[in-house]
């Protein structure tokens, strides 16, 4: 998205990526609450209405890019090949370690952590695949809420290992939509064409 007109492509990348920060945000969110003993139903309905905000705010951004001019199609869009190793990798990645952390360590308790610190480094080809530095912003950030789950649960807090990589992760992923949503909208790319 280095073009200096935004454009409805560009719009439709914000959106898929958009979409996918929600619901994997909304993945890590009821992990986190699930693993709350007793009193989680407050949690899950806090849970149910930023999900439903987020998704009418993106509902709202892509009616009002309506009016947005052409440009940015298929050919330029940023998922093509790159950004489908980068998953495969992840993958790769997150089953390989839940293995070796599962059977060779013994700390199975570990696994969302590794998962969360994987998904935050495959953002890091996105910064250039996506043409926005946002994505190292996200990267750094979900990589910093997975060692700070372990080094909680080293020191002595067992219930990090699943409450900091799901609210955390949660939070970041949501917080990185919401700050692509307000910059968009902020740019004006999001309003009706007069």
């Amino acid at each position: 998205m280095t073009d200096t007109q935004f454009t409805k492509g560009h719009l439709v990348t914000l959106l898929i990526s958009s979409a996918i920060g929600v619901g994997f945000g909304a993945g890590w969110w009821f992990f986190g609450a699930s693993s709350v003993s007793g009193g989680s139903m407050p949690l899950v309905v806090a849970g149910v209405a930023a999900v439903l905000g987020l998704a009418g705010w993106l509902a709202l951004a892509a009616r009002r890019g309506a009016g947005l001019p052409a440009g940015g199609g298929r050919e330029e869009s940023p998922f093509g090949k790159r950004y489908g190793i980068a998953v495969l990798l992840m993958l790769v990645g997150i089953f390989a370690g839940a293995r070796v952390l599962s059977a060779v360590f013994e700390v199975p308790e570990a696994v969302p952590a590794w998962v969360l610190f994987v998904v935050g480094l495959h953002f890091l080809p996105f910064a250039k695949l996506f043409g926005s530095r946002r994505f190292l912003v996200l990267s750094a950030l979900l990589c910093a809420v997975a060692v700070l789950a372990a080094v909680s649960a080293l020191a002595g807090w067992a219930s990090a290992w699943q409450l900091v990589p799901g609210f955390g992760g949660a939070m970041v992923l949501w917080g990185t939509v919401v700050a692509g949503l307000l910059s968009t909208s902020r740019q004006g790319a999001t309003s009706p064409a007069s």
